[in-house]
């Protein structure tokens, strides 16, 4: 009976050190990744490209250097930003659209590709080509005058454009795109034409703008504020529907509602890739951007520029509803 009772033990036993074995190889074994999965990731082995698909100088390419350079502190292989500027943003969006779908090309994007397709320009969709990874920021955007303009409120301009319709001009970048719409949503709303006139980057704009080319200067926050500051342009209305009262320079500014103008169209920057790039390098991706999001570096960032008026941070399922949700919105504002 005691002889039974060992031989029986002794089989248990192995059988039970079996079963342990085949849980462990059938237990993926990989190595901790950088962002803390445990998950093996042969990812990434070389350096990331991220495109902006704008010119250099404006709040799309400063946002986006600030983030790679941040997304630097997670991901020890370099993270490189290049402008693609041309047609709207649909230039640099074409690019990424025939990089292979490796992870190894980031899109950066605003609402200029939501309002591509709803205008189904040719050669890339958003929804289409594109998955989401994360949105960054959101902002409002802000119009003002040169220094030197004879328009020291709105309703001066205002006055002056319904009598002299088209005869003012406002630059952007991305003609058909988001500058484009904003410069004349808000026309329409105030009830008064203006001359929209595209440039290639920010920087022509707001050389234009200083040099006289032409009257009306309209950007982000992240980056009109900086003009503020320097002096250089006049703050005039916020499209918001209230007034910033947060950011020094832009306090006593009005905003459009309060002014009666229905019009608060304001932008977001967030990152795509191709689509069919594998669901744990999309994961991989927006978890390194969310701890960049919530870094200290970047809050103390902005909070300086004053960037996170509106919290920005949007993960991969939320963005992609969003992208839905802009492209129905300007398919019923722009297609007649």
């Amino acid at each position: 009976m005691k002889r039974l009772l060992v031989l029986l033990l002794s089989a248990i036993m192995v059988f039970s050190l079996a079963a342990c074995s085949k849980g462990a190889e059938e237990k993926p074994s990989g190595e901790q990744t950088q962002t803390g999965d445990t998950k093996e990731l042969d990812y990434p082995k070389r350096a990331i490209e991220i495109v902006v698909p704008f010119g250099a100088g404006g709040s799309a390419d400063s946002m986006t250097r600030t983030a790679a350079n941040l997304m630097g502190n997670y991901i020890d292989k370099p993270i490189n930003v290049i402008n693609k500027a041309g047609g709207g943003g649909v230039d640099g969006m074409v690019y990424v659209a025939q990089a292979p779908a490796d992870g190894y090309t980031i899109l950066q994007i605003t609402p200029s590709h939501s309002i591509a397709e709803a205008l189904e320009r040719p050669n890339a969709s958003l929804t289409g080509d594109f998955e989401p990874i994360a949105n960054f920021q959101k902002d409002i955007q802000v119009f003002g005058v040169s220094k030197d303009s004879k328009f020291k409120t709105i309703d001066e301009l205002l006055e002056y454009a319904k009598a002299n319709p088209g005869e003012l001009k406002i630059g952007g970048t991305s003609p058909g795109g988001l500058d484009d719409y904003m410069a004349n949503g808000f026309a329409e709303a105030a009830g008064v034409e203006i001359t929209y006139v595209p440039y290639n980057s920010a920087a022509e704009t707001k050389a234009a703008v200083l040099g006289g080319e032409i009257d009306i200067y309209q950007d982000k926050v992240l980056s009109f504020n900086t003009m503020v500051k320097s002096g250089e342009v006049r703050p005039l209305v916020v499209l918001h529907n209230e007034r910033l009262t947060m950011v020094e320079e832009l306090k006593d500014t009005p905003c459009t509602v309060e002014k009666g103008i229905n019009f608060t169209q304001g932008s977001w920057r967030g990152f795509a890739v191709k689509k069919g790039t594998p669901q744990e390098i999309k994961d991989y991706l927006e978890e390194v951007i969310e701890k960049v999001y919530n870094s200290k570096e970047y809050r103390a960032i902005a909070d300086k520029e004053m960037s996170d008026i509106i919290p920005g941070y949007v993960g991969q399922k939320e963005y992609g509803e969003m992208w839905k949700s802009e492209v129905a919105k300007f398919k019923e504002i722009l297609v007649k």
